[in-house]
């Protein structure tokens, strides 16, 4: 299984629903260090967990640019393909993290310098609910990273970061909401086409990411049935292998078209 991320997408940077944590001290504190080339070997970031592949994103981006900045035209930036890039490494993605194994191959990749970058970036998810064995194993790593490697560790608590690890790390907090943070699933015709004209080409893990501020939703106006069927489809979704079409549809037949997918996933695929 290859490290260089498809977890990883690309946001629109120009979104008027742009997310606060780029407006506040800690990311500008972040990226001024980037720019300076003084970030931190080893940082744990704890944010909002439908967030992280964003900040993930957003950071190794400037980490890896020749000028710290990211996005900025440079030989590295150019490299980039979608959320994928040759000294990306990635362990786990948002709510699973990465296995034993999968953190011995990040440390094995990390002895071999950078490939168009002067740096490489690791990017472990889910890294406070990694088993025990699993993060033991990064804590040389974290310790004494080599020279050219920056080590994210993206957290929902840090209070279930392994305390060794969480030692040997800069912990960064942000904010958790975003302007558009509680919204509707789309309800009419209307609402439903412009849905799938703006998503039709998002990729899987970001039309996963839609699903907790659906939910949010759902529960603040205390429609709790409808809050739980947004949660059985979001891990309906995230436990199969489908396509991105095969997703978008799903989400359109059983959100518009009121399917019982729990029974008909089967006769559709």
């Amino acid at each position: 299984m290859s490290l260089f991320s498809p977890v990883l997408s690309t946001q629109d940077d120009s979104n008027a629903h742009r997310p606060s944590w780029r407006d506040c001290e800690a990311w500008k504190r972040m990226a001024s260090l980037a720019l300076e080339g003084s970030f931190p070997h080893s940082c744990a970031l704890v944010t909002a967990e439908d967030f992280h592949t964003e900040i993930a994103l957003g950071i190794a981006k400037m980490l890896l640019c020749n000028n710290g900045r990211g996005g900025d035209g440079c030989p590295v930036c150019a490299s980039w393909s979608g959320g994928q890039h040759p000294d990306l490494v990635v362990g786990g993605a948002p709510s699973q993290p990465p296995s034993i194994d999968t953190c011995r191959e990040i440390i094995n990749t990390t002895a071999y310098r950078p490939v168009v970058s002067p740096k490489r970036v690791v990017v472990l998810f889910a890294a406070d609910r990694m088993m025990l064995p699993a993060a033991n194993s990064l804590l040389k790593l974290a310790e004494e990273p080599p020279e050219y490697v920056h080590i994210l560790f993206m957290l929902s608590d840090e209070k279930l970061f392994l305390p060794t690890l969480r030692s040997r790390s800069w912990t960064v907090s942000l904010p958790l909401h975003r302007q558009e943070e509680r919204y509707s699933p789309p309800r009419t015709d209307e609402e439903w086409v412009r849905w799938i004209e703006k998503y039709a080409k998002a990729e899987v893990d970001e039309l996963i990411m839609l699903f907790t501020p659906w939910i949010s939703f759902e529960i603040e106006r205390k429609a709790y049935e409808r809050a739980a069927k947004l949660e059985r489809l979001r891990l309906l979704i995230q436990t199969k292998r489908l396509s991105r079409t095969m997703v978008l549809d799903l989400i359109v037949l059983a959100l518009k078209e009121g399917i019982v997918f729990e029974h008909s996933f089967g006769d559709f695929w």
